[in-house]
């Protein structure tokens, strides 16, 4: 910042300051007599910067005013780094009403903060420093006589480095919460992993149950089709037997009269061929024989037709009645035409007890009481068996349902370990990021000190003689910023500051000290 004037009304033992047309460049010296005004020049500029002074707190902003006044005003100019120029000014009259406003130099109209806490807030960031930190830089040779700072934050923000380590302390704060999350999320981990360890996840388990339902599903859709299908020929077989019995009647009838036509036919043409009106009436007869030859031998294969589909039937019925018994063994072939020998070599020696009954079903040659009461024997063998596995499906399901809401709690959990997983990569990659980050500002804060230190040496070495007549010309700052101001002359320190410690130990002493004595002596 370069003040470029004040001008200030009854402000301190000022009645009325004019300062204009400072220099931007050079050191501005103020000389005068003890109690001449120097330090309430100073002390205007700072009223004018924060609305305090070092020497008047907030608690009594009232004893800014000049003694007999009501009220007093400041207006300040100042130039920042850019070369921009800003005029802030100040009120504050007795009754502690304090205003402050903040504009453009250029353009006093539009004001960039009104009211005090707006105009601090601005002050801060245009300048880069607050009211403590100009304290400690404008009233440092004043401060230091009697209350030393060594290590003095002003000192800092001279070199710039207080925004270095505010930045630095975010990000060391940023480290600390991103390990904070990551210990969050390792200690879920555990959590999760205590969780599942509960449950006891058995692999394979769950599809093993879904498998096994299946299959016993699968079986009784077959057993339920088995049991409506056996019906169905039961029942098909009961009303076929006296069809079939019509049907083997209605073949014989017709075989019969097949026979008599074509004994007719035979005669009838023999006579045709006698005298002509004789043959006439023999001829006619014989054409109607031949008819009806034709129209029984059509009824007779109708009638081999029915027969054989109705002896399907039971052919049907002692198939499946077999494949009850018999479980997975070879089945004969039963059909209507089928010899007897052909039979006994299908079904073989090794046939159960009820073989006979079967070829008897197949034959129609099995009462329907006696087919009924087989059929309604292995009906009920079905259902005990599809009561059984019924019992089965129905445990299976709440095992498979209880197993399935543990397996689905395990995918969660298992999807949320993955999560946090997740979450400690890229707050470990956030780490290193901001632990190369700090890495980096604290290289550049140990770089900028150390050229502020080899500058300020240089420019201390020439100025402070000046100041000091001569007496101290030497100034150390180390990596700290810590200051130390050496005299060129030899000093024997009070009895108060002798070393504590053996001489041996020089660990505390600066590096151009030398005890004598068990006396500390400065160069």
């Amino acid at each position: 910042m370069i003040v470029v004037s004040i001008s200030a009304e009854n402000v301190l033992k000022y009645a009325s300051l004019e300062l204009s047309d400072l220099p931007e460049e050079g050191i501005i010296a103020v000389s005068g007599q003890n109690e001449s005004g120097k330090s309430s020049i100073g002390e205007t500029l700072c009223f004018a910067l924060f609305g305090r002074t070092y020497s008047f707190g907030p608690e009594t902003p009232e004893k800014i005013i000049c003694w007999g006044q009501a009220r007093c005003t400041v207006e300040l100019v100042f130039a920042v780094a850019d070369g921009t120029q800003y005029q802030i000014s100040r009120f504050l009259d007795n009754n502690g009403h304090h205003s402050a406003r903040l504009c453009l130099a250029d353009e006093l109209e539009n004001p960039v903060a009104s009211g005090v806490q707006a105009v601090g807030d601005a002050m801060l960031q245009l300048l880069g420093y607050d009211y403590d930190e100009f304290i400690e830089s404008f009233y440092l040779a004043q401060r230091e006589i009697t209350t030393p700072h060594r290590n003095s934050q002003a000192v800092k923000t001279m070199a710039g480095l207080t925004t270095f380590e505010m930045v630095t302390s975010d990000v060391q704060r940023e480290i600390a919460e991103e390990q904070a999350a990551v210990e969050d999320a390792e200690a879920e981990i555990i959590t999760i992993n205590a969780k599942l360890a509960e449950l006891d996840i058995e692999e394979g388990y769950f599809q093993e149950l879904e498998r096994e339902h299946s299959e016993l599903t699968h079986e009784q859709k077959e057993t339920d089709q088995l049991v409506l299908a056996l019906g169905m020929a039961a029942t098909a077989y009961e009303e076929n037997v006296p069809r079939l019995e019509a049907a083997y009647r209605g073949r014989r009838s017709i075989g019969i009269l097949c026979t008599l036509l074509t004994l007719g036919l035979v005669v009838s043409g023999y006579f045709a061929m006698g005298p002509d009106d004789e043959g006439f009436f023999w001829g006619q007869l014989c054409a109607l024989s031949a008819l009806g030859l034709i129209i029984a031998a059509g009824g007779l294969l109708i009638m081999k037709n029915r027969i054989e589909g109705l002896s399907e039937a039971p052919v049907n019925l002692a198939r499946k009645l077999m494949t009850l018994q018999m479980g997975s063994a070879a089945l004969p072939e039963w059909s209507s035409t089928n010899t007897e020998k052909e039979k006994t070599a299908a079904t073989g020696d090794d046939v159960s007890e009820f073989t006979g009954i079967y070829a008897a079903i197949a034959e129609y040659a099995a009462e329907p009481d006696e087919a009924r009461e087989l059929v309604d024997q292995e009906l009920y063998q079905l259902h005990e068996q599809s009561q059984i596995r019924l019992d089965k499906i129905v445990r299976l399901n709440k095992a498979i349902s209880k197993e399935q809401v543990r397996v689905i709690k395990a995918d969660e959990l298992t999807q949320s370990c993955e999560a946090e997983q997740n979450k400690i990569a890229d707050h470990q990659h956030q780490i290193a990021v901001r632990t190369l980050a700090e890495e980096l500002l604290v290289g550049a804060e140990t770089t900028l000190s150390q050229r502020f230190n080899r500058d300020l040496r240089e420019l201390v070495g020439h100025t402070l003689p000046l100041f000091t007549k001569g007496r101290y010309e030497h100034l150390k700052i180390d990596e700290e910023l810590n200051v130390q101001v050496f005299s060129n002359q030899n000093v024997i320190l009070p009895h108060w500051m002798r070393s504590p410690v053996a001489p041996s130990d020089r660990s505390c002493w600066p590096s151009d000290w030398h005890c004598h004595k068990n006396w500390l002596i400065a160069p």
